[in-house]
């Protein structure tokens, strides 16, 4: 994500040593409105070539001032602080009382925290550079090490600020670290109260008390908000923790050194860790201070309570960052037998039954297959009991868990020892720098996919034990067939289990792709499938409701996707004639195949680029369409108001960002079709969309408001604990209401269940839909029925996903319903309604291929009509275009077509469908012109020097004619 860089500081130059003692001095003698302040100013404070300034100059450099906390402004009045005074008596030096003046108002009256952020973004910058560093430069860092984004004036003011604090100097070549660079690292630091708190999160965990739910909330909400490009709306968010954390004298004192003490519950909290340090130390000569520094309250409690030296060592070494052994023995259940569930513990019947298949189906080789289970009905379960069974059968086998996540990696290894209780010294994992062996005497390893196949680690774990018996179970296995991953089926295994709630994209092996069929070879079938409809019935799942919610796009924005489509048109039209046969020739969809060729193909794809170019800007601005903005707005407000949760889903950050902070939007311009320059931003789209403004000033004043109570859930946080935050907080037992994310929650992510889901924007991904549905259903009798709204816009690419997909057949038991949006006045004021059956979806069933009995050579042709490509010349040959000339077929199926086609019309372009039948065309329309032979085993003449294969025609007439 990309949060905005702080407003520039102007009036903040060479010259602001010399403004700040002509305004301190004015102010210092006695509070006085600003208008005669600016006056007082005007007479003492020249140019530096002499002459005044003017009066509206120096009323934005006295604004930029009390900014600054050099000035003080209360009631209209300009004053300063005590800091001040002592800077005029000699008693503290000049950046000594700039930087008291900025830390009091921008972190102890939280007046511009933002500013801090970023005065310490560029110091970590210089204190890493090599070289001195233009302004230009240092724009560049900003954007590239921290995510930033500006306005028109970039970094106005603050590399300047830098040097007048002494934490960099200017030079001819550029800036560079000052002699206090290294101490404003830390003041910095310190003086970010939101810094503080992410600290003290991160160390205490969520549940910890202080902070309050309502802080966190506060918290929640500001990071949501910056984090989304929010800026100018923050302080009550930022004011109400600002004020928790801090002690009442310092936010009420005028001090004359400012000083960031923090409210007595939160020193109290750090006094007792101090005490439980000090009695582990006075226990166990060998601990040391660093030994204990940043630990919890509790861990230090469990090292007051060790038994010996080694207890405290083990607790020691289980208390770095990620996953650690002494966290897996803290989980390890007591008295129960290892391998085993519990005593009360039963499995449901589908699991019994998955089980017994995998070990002995009569259609799928013994110990081999792929379970389809539907998100939620406890696949994992299932396969731990096939572990268990299976090394019971094999006491010399191992297993390795395959997982494409971290935090997948982190949920199986709970499970192994929560519920199977294996001994967590059997338990290993490779991810996140940890790499334990199958030589380390461990039975069952957990690994990420990138760590497994790296180097060949697990390939190399396994021959250095012998290769023994060795169990794969590959969860989430649809996400392993890439050229990278998929070299995990090379290595050693006897036995392979794979796990997806969609495994294959079509359950007709006549439509799988090269995918579908390598998981299918290396896995083995699928032999057990637990679809929704059958999870439902069997009580594993509750009831549902999915309702599809379709809108128009306005005039302005039918207008824009109209063009965007001719011009996705005109593209596609240009690389069929360029790559038909390619296109023909490779696996994957239109897009997939379009990038094998980018790749492959020295030098431009003009067509091929502009097709993506297009197609992304059309994507877009259906994405944020009016209606769909507000249709989400109402859902919200409706949620809010029945006291539910609901988790929105969309496919893209920037889409979110929109969400949170829609009036601070940046970027492209999507209903024009452009790229948005820097000074473009949706403010500009109000004029020409009047109803966007209505909905983006709703959209804020419900963020804005106390119901309100979001957390944000995907992969570009710049701090992971926010992710962590997120699950915890929006929890059964957490304060958080609604959770915002991105496609990083569709699979993979133990997400706690919700009462509504919004699928705001879709990528028509059979796959993300069906583990969509799983994100929002509430297990037990008294859930209720959970509801999935999927957001559509009519007659768009949106309709794709109605297409190619029998959801009738899937979702049989759920409740489906469709409405339309029907925008009112001002458009907030819309409302849904039962869609008519006129605005009901088609579903877009592929053309059916017509039987040969039913066709006649030279009758129109009604079948599908893409496929491989060949032409006709002028005197009745076949032939296929080739990079030096052209290349005439002989197969006999082919040339019988050719006499057709030369018949017809002279000659001209043949296309050879999946059925291979031919079709040409006459005057536009399709012909049946006969069956041919399949494509790969066409026969070619010779080239025997005598013109078999001859050069290009200077003219195409021959070709088209």
């Amino acid at each position: 994500m990309s949060r905005r860089f702080p407003t520039p500081l102007f009036g903040v130059d060479d010259d602001t040593n010399r403004r700040c003692r002509v305004f301190v001095s004015i102010a210092a003698a006695e509070p006085i409105d600003k208008r005669s302040f600016v006056a007082r100013a005007q007479e003492r404070l020249l140019k530096p070539e002499g002459g005044q300034y003017s009066e509206q100059y120096l009323k934005r450099i006295v604004s930029t001032y009390v900014q600054l906390g050099v000035l003080r402004q209360v009631d209209g009045n300009i004053s300063v602080w005590s800091f001040a005074d002592r800077w005029l008596d000699g008693d503290i030096d000049y950046e000594t009382f700039l930087w008291y003046a900025i830390k009091q108002s921008w972190a102890i009256d939280g007046n511009f925290p933002e500013g801090i952020e970023g005065l310490h973004a560029l110091n970590r910058i210089l204190l890493n550079a090599d070289n001195p560093l233009s302004r230009g430069a240092l724009r560049s860092r900003l954007e590239d090490d921290h995510d930033y984004e500006f306005n028109e004036q970039g970094i106005r003011g603050y590399p300047v600020l830098l040097c007048e604090l002494g934490a960099a100097r200017k030079t001819n070549d550029g800036y560079v670290v000052g002699d206090l660079a290294e101490r404003f690292a830390d003041r910095f630091r310190d003086a970010d109260i939101f810094w503080q708190f992410e600290r003290w999160l991160a160390r205490e965990g969520s549940d910890v008390d202080p902070p309050d739910d309502r802080i966190k909330r506060e918290l929640a909400k500001y990071y949501v908000y910056r984090e989304s490009g929010g800026l100018g709306k923050h302080r009550q968010m930022f004011d109400t923790f600002r004020e928790d954390y801090l002690d009442d004298g310092v936010l009420t004192n005028d001090p004359t050194r400012p000083r960031m003490r923090r409210d007595e519950k939160y020193v109290a909290q750090e006094r007792r860790r101090r005490e439980l340090r000090k009695k582990v130390k006075s226990r166990f000569e060998s601990v040391g201070g660093n030994d204990l520094s940043g630990l919890t309250a509790s861990v230090l409690e469990r090292l007051v309570n060790a038994t010996d030296e080694e207890e405290v060592r083990a607790i020691l070494d289980g208390t770095g960052s990620g996953l650690s052994r002494d966290m897996l023995e803290q989980k390890s259940p007591e008295g129960r037998t290892h391998y085993r569930f519990p005593d009360k513990f039963s499995l449901y019947e589908w699991q019994e039954e998955a089980a017994n298949q995998w070990f002995r189906d009569g259609t799928t080789p013994s110990h081999s297959g792929i379970a389809s289970v539907v998100t939620g009905a406890g696949k994992t379960v299932m396969a731990l009991e096939i572990i268990k069974r299976w090394l019971d059968e094999n006491p010399d086998g191992v297993v390795t868990v395959l997982v494409p996540t971290n935090i997948l990696m982190r949920q199986w290894l709970d499970e192994l020892i929560e519920k199977l209780n294996v001994p967590p010294s059997d338990v290993g994992w490779l991810g996140g720098g940890h790499k334990d062996d199958f030589a380390d005497d461990r039975r069952v390893l957990v690994g990420i996919v990138n760590s497994v196949v790296k180097d060949d680690y697990l390939e190399i774990s396994l021959s250095r034990v012998d290769n023994p018996p060795h169990l794969l179970v590959a969860d989430e296995c649809h996400r392993y067939t890439g050229n990278v991953f998929s070299s995990v089926f090379d290595y050693h295994r006897t036995a392979q289990l794979g796990l997806s709630a969609t495994p294959l994209s079509s359950r007709d092996p006549e439509e799988w792709t090269a995918s579908d069929s390598l998981l299918v070879s290396e896995l083995g079938d699928v032999y057990y499938d637990l679809t929704y409809d059958e999870a439902i019935s069997r009580n594993l799942i509750p009831e549902f409701r999915v309702n599809y919610i379709g809108f128009d796009l306005t005039p302005a924005e039918r207008g824009a996707y109209d063009r965007l489509s001719r011009k996705v048109s005109d593209a596609v039209n240009d690389i069929e004639l360029r790559y038909q046969n390619r296109l023909y020739e490779l696996d994957g969809n239109f897009a997939q195949k379009l990038r094998t060729i980018q790749n492959s193909t020295e030098g431009a794809t003009p067509a091929i680029g502009d097709y993506f170019r297009y197609t992304q800007e059309r994507r877009d601005l259906i994405a944020d369409a009016v209606a769909r903005q507000a249709i989400t707005l109402h859902l919200l407000q409706d949620t809010i108001e029945h006291d539910k949760k609901a988790i929105v889903f969309q496919e893209r950050i920037q889409q979110l960002e929109r969400m949170v902070a829609p009036s601070e939007g940046r970027g492209r311009n999507v209903r024009t079709g452009r790229i948005s320059g820097p000074k473009t931003g949706r403010a500009e789209l109000y004029e020409q969309y009047p109803q966007l403004k209505q909905v983006d000033k709703g959209l804020e004043e419900l963020f804005l408001s106390s119901e309100y109570r979001p957390v944000m859930y995907h992969s570009g946080h710049r701090n992971p604990l926010w992710n962590d935050l997120a699950i915890d907080w929006f929890g059964d037992d957490g304060f958080a209401n609604v959770m915002l994310s991105v496609k990083a929650l569709v699979e993979g992510v133990d997400v706690p269940s919700a009462d509504v889901g919004i699928v705001r924007v879709s990528s028509g991904s059979v796959r993300q839909r069906i583990q969509t549905l799983g994100r929002v259903l509430r297990t037990g009798k008294s859930a209720g029925r959970s509801e999935l709204h999927v957001l559509y816009a009519r007659d768009t690419v949106d309709e794709n996903i109605f297409y190619e997909h029998d959801w009738e057949e899937d979702l049989a038991s759920a409740e489906v319903t469709h409405q339309t949006w029907v925008p009112g006045d001002g458009t907030l004021a819309g409302e849904l309604r039962e869609a008519s059956i006129d605005e009901l979806p088609e579903a877009r069933e592929s053309q059916p291929v017509p039987s040969e009995d039913e066709l006649e050579v030279g009758e129109p042709y009604p079948g599908p009509r893409d496929g491989y490509q060949f032409s006709v010349d002028h005197e009745g040959s076949p032939f296929e275009k080739a990079s030096d000339g052209r290349k005439f077929i002989t197969t006999d199926s082919v040339r019988k077509v050719a006499e057709f086609v030369y018949e017809l019309k002279g000659g001209g372009a043949v296309t050879v469908n999946e059925a291979h039948h031919a079709i040409a065309y006459e005057d536009g329309n399709p012909i049946f012109a006969g069956v041919v032979d399949e494509p790969s085993s066409w026969k070619y003449k010779e080239n025997d020097g005598e013109g078999s294969l001859v050069s290009d025609p200077d003219d195409y007439e021959d070709l088209f004619g």
